[in-house]
């Protein structure tokens, strides 16, 4: 008899439980073709604090130990926001960096950007014949407002809408640098 009561209040629990969780896991992807050589590209996006030279999003970069695996950066943001990222993966043989942004604190929303955490992938790759470059940034983070019903400007939609720009206007950046626009 127990076990048929404890059955059925699982049962009944279940539907509860599943929805009890936080945001769910979400991802950007953006690619741009240069017109510059990998070699051209990689110089201009490989240094770690590189970044508030071809990203018009970010004002100031410092990082800890440069671009050796292990540094933490500060970047300051237009809006003011600033947020630490550490660097997890510098390989200049296969043109490929990969950060993420530290933890920010229970409860706070950056302006222009609703997420949690971020981790990034930077890599490059060859097209037609080595004379250009596709360019890939793509990311994988949590928005910040952690209830099932966030504002409109804190929703999954919208991170991921502020993410794409921000890869999107660093991809530009890089496009531009590295063409001489």
């Amino acid at each position: 008899m127990n076990y048929l009561k404890l059955s059925l209040l699982s049962i009944l629990l279940l539907p509860t439980l599943v929805f009890a969780h936080g945001p769910s896991r979400q991802k950007a992807l953006v690619t741009m073709e240069v017109h510059a050589s990998p070699d051209k590209v990689w110089a201009i996006l490989s240094d770690f604090c590189s970044i508030a030279e071809w990203n018009t999003k970010v004002k100031t970069c410092s990082a800890s130990q440069g671009s050796e695996k292990g540094s933490v950066r500060t970047i300051e943001y237009d809006t003011g926001e600033k947020v630490t990222e550490k660097l997890f993966k510098h390989d200049s043989e296969n043109m490929k960096m990969l950060y993420a942004m530290e933890q920010l604190e229970k409860g706070r929303i950056m302006k222009g950007l609703p997420i949690a955490t971020l981790s990034t992938t930077i890599f490059i790759t060859p097209a037609d014949n080595g004379a250009s470059s596709l360019v890939q940034m793509k990311g994988a983070f949590y928005r910040a407002f952690p209830g099932p019903t966030p504002p409109e400007d804190q929703t999954d939609t919208a991170a991921v809408a502020a993410v794409t720009t921000l890869y999107e206007t660093g991809l530009e950046g890089i496009k531009a640098a590295a063409e001489g626009k």
